[in-house]
């Protein structure tokens, strides 16, 4: 495992993720997301656009990082050094069982 691989072993519920380059080729992967170019080129889509949206009125101001979810699971995807991290993490049952 890389050095940059290790930033994702203390992330809880993580059951995968993705490190990409800026131009948004795989330079690692694991688990649900162990080389899965069509989720790297949703995200890689995403980061795209929300680096065009200024997060600040009147200064241009990029994003820091965003997540995406749905039922199951929550993406967490953020972007610095000239690479993207991407986290798939189960999404916490507001549901009481």
């Amino acid at each position: 495992m890389t050095a940059l691989a290790k930033v994702f072993d203390n992330v809880p519920d993580c059951v995968g993720y993705l490190i990409m380059s800026d131009d948004g080729s795989i330079e690692h992967s694991h688990g649900d997301l162990q080389n899965n170019e069509n989720a790297a080129n949703l995200i890689y889509k995403m980061v795209l656009c929300a680096a065009r949206i200024s997060v600040h009125p009147t200064k241009h101001m990029a994003f820091k990082r965003f997540t995406v979810s749905d039922d199951q699971y929550v993406y967490c995807i953020s972007s610095a050094n000239h690479r993207i991290y991407a986290a798939k993490r189960r999404q916490e049952s507001s549901a009481i069982a």
